[in-house]
């Protein structure tokens, strides 16, 4: 179940898709025999990370690592607009489909049993996913 929900926290955090670029990059550029990223492929910042000198290459964990070392404080960005959005959308979707719901003559009276905070986190969490949705993704 914590996998679950810590699966869940790294896609609402945007995690997820850093790792899957960093993974494309990484087979665009790596060496195929070897399975490592060549220095001369890197810029020179990665060598400052690693302060390593003599560097035949880094693994793909090392370069998932850094990746998301690099990009750390830009997924806290998008995951607080991605609140943001939801937060300040729910109530209004909330309050609107209860009102829809209530004009339909067969559930009328169970959309007044609903209680409307219950639909403003349904409709919170319902955003944040949807936020993860893209057309055509690769």
């Amino acid at each position: 179940m914590a996998k679950f929900f810590g699966r869940f926290w790294d896609r609402a955090q945007g995690k997820l898709d850093v790792l899957r670029i960093s993974d494309k990059v990484f087979d665009e550029l790596a060496d195929k025999n070897k399975r490592l990223l060549g220095t001369s492929s890197l810029h020179v910042a990665t060598l400052m990370v690693y302060k390593k000198e003599k560097v035949e290459g880094i693994t793909q964990d090392e370069f998932r690592t850094l990746i998301m070392e690099w990009v750390s404080k830009d997924l806290r960005l998008v995951f607080a607009n991605k609140a943001a959005v939801a937060i300040l959308a729910s109530p209004l979707l909330a309050v609107t489909a209860k009102n829809a719901g209530r004009k339909v003559p067969r559930i009328g009276g169970a959309v007044e049993k609903v209680p409307t905070p219950l639909l403003f986190a349904v409709f919170s969490v319902a955003l944040m996913l949807l936020q993860d949705i893209r057309a055509g993704k690769q």
